[in-house]
């Protein structure tokens, strides 16, 4: 397993490290509570050493605002309201479990993921979201990034976000996110992100493929159109 798929917090750190460089206030802790999970607690504290660098696009929820919602408690909200994940204050483990706001009912479902799980996965997939360096595809052969040498799949459930079956692959010096595309028949939707572009110069030799390129950290917000 390399930096780039953390699965602890020791690996998580050793990933930040890499990606985002020295953190700005190291040893930072934060107040612990008696209904705050200790995982929780810890990914917070890890954030604030990077001074909130390692969300570009989907953010968590400040502690204090933790509130119970339908038996489950919000911790983590997409950059424009329209996904919201939860863990269960009452499960050891606290499963992630997620849904789309509604106005209707809309019973929360579960992830398949615990939330110290959830948290790896999240942070490395805001690094893709925000890389100094990324290529976007759409409709590109599904088994094709599979088929690189050193590609790896990231040890986790996938996601039914930001598309069903969105899956975060990695190398050596880069990390992916797929998904199928909106005409599953098309292929699947690619986003490669690297700290350099030096390191995804390699897609370019895959004839076909049109890569939209893109430098420097992406910072997205609600009024700014998604590549993806």
């Amino acid at each position: 397993m390399t930096f780039l798929a953390p699965t602890d917090i020791q690996g998580l750190l050793r990933f930040l490290q890499r990606w985002y460089g020295a953190p700005k206030s190291p040893n930072m802790r934060l107040e612990e509570s008696f209904e705050t999970p200790r995982e929780l607690v810890e990914w917070h504290e890890i954030a604030a050493q990077w001074g909130g660098a390692i969300t570009s696009h989907n953010y968590a929820i400040p502690l204090p605002d933790l509130a119970a919602e339908d038996g489950k408690i919000p911790f983590w909200v997409e950059n424009q309201g329209t996904w919201i994940w939860a863990f269960d204050p009452n499960n050891e483990n606290h499963s992630v479990y997620e849904r789309e706001p509604s106005d209707e009912p809309n019973p929360w479902k579960r992830t398949g993921e615990r939330l110290s799980e959830f948290l790896m996965h999240a942070t490395v997939l805001e690094a893709i979201l925000g890389a100094p360096s990324t290529k976007i595809a759409h409709g590109v052969e599904g088994d094709w990034l599979w088929s690189q040498e050193g590609s790896q799949e990231f040890p986790f459930p996938t996601w039914n976000w930001p598309a069903p079956d969105s899956r975060v692959l990695f190398s050596e010096n880069w990390l992916a996110l797929t998904h199928p595309s909106d005409d599953p028949k098309t292929g699947h939707d690619i986003t490669l992100a690297a700290i350099g572009p030096e390191n995804l110069a390699w897609a370019e030799n895959k004839p076909g493929i049109k890569w939209r390129s893109y430098s420097g950290v992406q910072g997205y917000t609600t009024d700014k159109p998604l590549p993806w």
